[in-house]
């Protein structure tokens, strides 16, 4: 899937970011993944991981995230990796809690690939 038919999929699952869509698109005039996901994803779902609490909210975000690898395209799985789990991997207690909310394929991914491959994530412990 393609970077509109993703965020379609977003909006249906979290209709509450409607507005801020329809704000970024006026303000820059297409949808630039990496600045909407990590306006509406990012913060929320670090500070809910941070703190342990909402088990369904961080549930429904983490299994968006995990829709996004597994059917997005190379630029949407571009956004899951360098965008989102970058940022979660910046807090090591937001990090290990991220890991009790992922599945197992998930998990090898970033532990096998992502963590090898991304730089910016060679400091990083697997989870």
């Amino acid at each position: 899937m393609n970077s509109q038919e993703i965020v379609e999929e977003f909006l249906v699952m979290f209709p509450e970011n409607r507005v801020y869509f329809d704000k970024h698109l006026e303000d820059y005039g297409e949808l630039l993944q990496h600045i909407f996901y990590a306006d509406v994803i990012n913060d929320l779902l670090f500070d809910l991981l941070k703190n342990n609490n909402d088990s369904e909210q961080i549930k429904k975000f983490v299994g968006f995230i995990e829709y996004m690898w597994l059917k997005g395209d190379e630029s949407v799985r571009n956004v899951v990796d360098v965008t989102i789990l970058e940022r979660l991997s910046d807090d090591k207690d937001v990090w290990n809690n991220l890991s009790t909310y992922i599945s197992e394929e998930f998990k090898d991914y970033i532990n096998k690939d992502l963590l090898s491959q991304n730089c910016a994530m060679w400091h990083v412990e697997p989870i």
